[in-house]
């Protein structure tokens, strides 16, 4: 399914804005690929590109121009702190950036000789060697800025796409809302999944506790959104999903694991008003998804990631536990600095998670641990390595970070630190205060080897002096 070539009836609903109700048609769309295409810097060689993500029809327009255009692109949320955006650049020095900020300011770029609005161009392009197969690169963990990148084909995202758009059995009279940011693979793969059918995306910026996000949603007859945990949390809480949404058919749940209780009530909810809800599991470096559970079993297999999508396998590796994905979808592996981007496919198909499993005799699976080092925070993914890095720059101090779900735990040696720390953490990560501790210990604890212990931190053997949250 080559989605990015948009290849549908050229009268039909493509996209809508939902603040203003602009509506363009499949055949608009596919001009306004075509005139982007035609404003890109030509620099003699496969070009890698930046764009600033947000779910706009001049966002969408760009994605799907460099895919046809045969650029690498990076994807990179307009929310990303200034500084780690300019970090981010500095790494990868793409040739051209994309941003609808129109106060961005970029050292080493200009506007582009095409005058088009937010479209900036190096002034003097770098040699880079680009892999002939790379298409996209999105972080493994947008809201840490890391400039680790898995590096992606248009052969997985049309994979990835394909599966999504079978299981869910997606058609095109489909009307999704973008309740995720496009820069965040999940909500990318919702885009790319309904574009393969023909079907028609509302884009949206306002979040689903928004009253205009559910005005626009009843106003336009939207027939699916998205959330993580965090959103079906709040959605139960407030009551919204029983009052409104009555043109919905279809929910998904993924980003980390939704509590057993709000599955429960999801399930029952979904029953009584007619959807279907689908429970799913995937990682960034498989394009997306790589499991789900059937709605019709989600009753009897609650807490279960599922069964492989179509054309993809899960096993349990009977050495260590960790689960095992093979499939068209797994990325050719990641990239670090710019000479990683010249690398081919490192994978070849097969992806060990870093998330412990087991499978029941039905052949559904279920995660019992993790071997990474990450949080998932409302939904989005935060490499506790990485925030270490940063706090440690800024502040000069020694700094551990752990915690749960939804909940970052950081442990400092000094109780005189833990304001500025957690302010550090909240303000640059765009964390609420109340999802970010910060305790001060009289010394962080280590393993023989001089390696912080995290095993005796997360276990609260040692009780916090201070705390600020």
């Amino acid at each position: 399914m080559e989605f990015w070539k948009v290849q549908h009836p050229g009268d039909a609903p493509a996209a809508i804005e939902a603040r203003s109700g602009r509506e363009w048609k499949y055949h608009d769309l596919l001009l306004d690929i075509g005139r982007f295409r035609e404003t890109l810097p030509r620099v003699g060689r496969k070009s890698l590109g930046l764009l600033v993500a947000r779910n706009s029809y001049d966002c969408l327009v760009t994605y799907l121009a460099a895919l046809n255009e045969g650029c690498a692109l990076i994807l990179a949320d307009a929310s990303l702190n200034a500084e780690l955006l300019a970090e981010f650049i500095a790494t990868y020095e793409p040739d051209w950036v994309f941003s609808e900020e129109t106060s961005l300011s970029l050292g080493e770029f200009r506007q582009s000789r095409s005058g088009l609005p937010g479209l900036m161009e190096r002034e003097r392009p770098q040699q880079l060697e680009i892999h002939a197969d790379l298409a996209l690169l999105l972080t493994t963990s947008g809201s840490t800025g890391s400039p680790k990148l898995v590096r992606l084909t248009l052969g997985n995202l049309a994979a990835n796409a394909a599966s999504i758009a079978q299981y869910l059995q997606l058609a095109p009279a489909e009307r999704p809302m973008t309740s995720l940011p496009m820069s965040y693979s999940y909500g990318l793969s919702v885009i790319n999944s309904h574009l393969a059918v023909g079907a028609c995306i509302l884009l949206t910026e306002d979040g689903v506790l928004r009253r205009e996000f559910w005005d626009a949603l009843d106003r336009y007859g939207c027939t699916s959104f998205a959330g993580v945990p965090y959103t079906y949390q709040m959605l139960l809480q407030t009551g919204l999903l029983s009052k409104r949404g009555t043109t919905l058919r279809s929910l998904t749940q993924a980003g980390g694991r939704l509590e057993e209780r709000y599955m429960r009530q999801m399930h029952e909810l979904a029953l009584r008003r007619g959807w279907r809800f689908f429970v799913m599991y995937g990682q960034t470096e498989a394009t997306a998804r790589i499991s789900y559970v059937p709605f019709e079993k989600l009753g009897e297999k609650l807490g279960s990631v599922g069964l492989a999508i179509p054309n993809g396998a899960l096993s349990v590796d009977g050495t260590t536990d960790e689960m095992v994905y093979r499939g068209p979808n797994v990325m050719m592996g990641y990239a670090e600095c710019r000479a990683d981007l010249a690398k081919g496919d490192e994978l070849n198909g097969v992806l060990r998670t870093g998330d412990l499993a087991r499978m029941d005799d039905d052949g559904y699976f279920y995660i019992t641990g993790r071997l990474k080092r990450f949080l998932k925070m409302f939904g989005k993914r935060f490499n506790l390595d990485d925030i270490e890095k940063v706090v440690a720059r800024r502040c000069e101090i020694s700094i551990a970070c752990y915690g749960l779900d939804d909940l970052l735990m950081a442990a400092v040696e000094s109780a005189a630190n833990c304001a500025t720390v957690h302010g550090v953490i909240c303000e640059t990560f765009d964390l609420p205060r109340p999802a970010v501790k910060v305790i001060a210990i009289p010394e962080l604890p280590r393993t023989p080897n001089g390696k912080l212990d995290y095993r005796r931190l997360a276990e609260g053997a040692w009780q916090p002096s201070v705390a600020a949250s």
